[in-house]
């Protein structure tokens, strides 16, 4: 069922309960008053003649005299008069007589009045205590303009309510369309933009209500996918780019080496060709896991360690130092807390250490000296790192690119390298609930900075 039909369904039926509600009350307001004045009304004849008959002892033929010649005779009156014994004494309208059970009697001399309806007939009874016993008096007669004004009432009410029930339901399924418009153009935008236009946005109201958040979500979630898209293509045109180079070195080689006849020497030589490109082939796999570890979604369950980053500094310079000679990196530690605890920031110890090694390994290889500085200050809540070298800075336009995955300048084309060290740096990072950022101004040192909440 659709939102629109379930808005007007529950719409019609909240009005229509209230409306009915509405009507019951009046038919039901109506229904009592007009029966409890006839019944008023009753209970007056009955109370006259039992005052004549059985108290002043008038005759009983003069009181059926009296009552024919009345002009406030209710329709198909009658007025029954019982003894002790439950037999009339008295009975204004024979023709009308109706058979009073005896277990009513009984009622109405037990609690001195009984209203009732029998056949049809409303029925008002009242209790005469004298000497001689007690009398029932029983009065008698059809409402028969109270009834039709109670029935063309229930039909009025009834007709009136499925009226108003029908606009209703024509209403809410109006309105209810109406709210729902902009969630149709939403549908339909949203439809036409994939993939045909990915460019194409959805037009956000001046009204500050759901809508227009809704409409700003969804723009900002087709930015990030539209994002996504254009990375996976870079994505698969870098692999594509960097698998290709050494694939075909190796495939050349070979091909060379089997076209003729040569010496073991130039053999070997092939072969360690193909294996320093089979090398590189395996360092870019151990880099693309690498990445793919980092993007995970239950990477979360990594961050196990208390990792101290005074110890991964000068663990990261030690290493640095052992694989390249020419590489120098200096560390600066600023004021240490009191308590060793503050020391340390929750996470995984591997992957940070992978992330500032490749910071400062790239810091070292664009370093005009081969130098590089590692800063570290305990702030009370976050850790800031700074990474620096003197080097080239880096060019304005590629500042926004740096870390995406395989992007790389044209500064950096002659270097060896395959452009994922910086982007497994920022999500490494981002996986701790840090930030990473670079500054690079010419005429001043080029400086990463990393903050790291404890």
């Amino acid at each position: 069922m659709t939102i629109r039909k379930r808005l007007t369904l529950r719409f019609t039926g909240l009005v229509s309960s209230i409306l009915l509600l509405a009507f019951v009350s009046i038919y039901a307001f109506c229904w009592y008053f007009i029966s409890s004045d006839f019944y008023r009304r009753l209970d007056r004849k009955a109370s006259t003649t039992g005052d004549m008959l059985i108290r002043h002892r008038l005759d009983a033929q003069l009181i059926r005299q009296l009552n024919r010649i009345r002009k406030d005779q209710l329709p198909n009156q009658n007025i029954i008069v019982f003894d002790n014994r439950d037999s009339i004494i008295l009975c204004t309208n024979e023709s009308r007589l109706l058979p009073i059970p005896k277990a009513v009697l009984a009622s109405i001399r037990k609690n001195k009045r009984k209203d009732f309806q029998q056949n049809g007939y409303y029925l008002s009874g009242i209790r005469f205590m004298t000497a001689s016993g007690q009398f029932v008096v029983v009065a008698s007669a059809e409402n028969t303009y109270g009834d039709e004004f109670l029935r063309r009432l229930l039909w009025a009410l009834t007709g009136l309510f499925c009226l108003i029930a029908g606009i209703t339901a024509f209403s809410g399924w109006f309105f209810a369309g109406d709210a729902l418009r902009p969630m149709q153009q939403i549908d339909q935008t949203v439809s036409a933009i994939f993939p045909r236009n990915r460019d194409e946005r959805l037009v956000v109201g001046r009204e500050d209500d759901e809508i227009s958040r809704l409409s700003i979500t969804i723009n900002r979630l087709l930015d990030r996918v539209t994002e996504s898209f254009r990375l996976q293509r870079m994505f698969v045109a870098n692999v594509s780019h960097e698998l290709k180079n050494p694939l075909t070195q190796i495939s050349s080689q070979l091909e060379v080496s089997l076209l003729n006849q040569r010496e073991p020497e130039a053999y070997q030589q092939t072969i360690r060709s193909v294996l320093d490109d089979v090398e590189e082939l395996t360092t870019l796999t151990h880099e693309l896991l690498q990445l793919s570890k980092v993007n995970q979604d239950d990477a979360i369950g990594l961050m196990t360690d208390a990792v101290r980053l005074d110890e991964i500094a000068w663990d990261i310079r030690e290493q640095i130092t052992a694989s390249n000679p020419h590489y120098v990196v200096n560390v600066e530690l600023g004021a240490l807390p009191e308590d060793p605890d503050q020391l340390t920031v929750q996470g995984n110890k591997t992957l940070l250490e992978s992330a500032l090694k490749n910071l400062a390994e790239n810091a070292c290889k664009f370093s005009d000296n081969g130098q590089a500085l590692i800063q570290v200050d305990f702030g009370q809540d976050i850790v800031h790192i700074q990474i620096q070298n003197t080097g080239q800075p880096i060019p304005t336009a590629d500042l926004p690119y740096i870390f995406e995955p395989f992007y790389r300048s044209r500064q950096t084309a002659d270097v060896r390298g395959y452009g994922v060290g910086l982007s497994l740096v920022e999500r490494i990072i981002r996986l701790h609930g840090g930030q990473v950022g670079v500054t690079s101004i010419a005429g001043q040192p080029t400086v990463f900075h990393v903050e790291l909440p404890r």
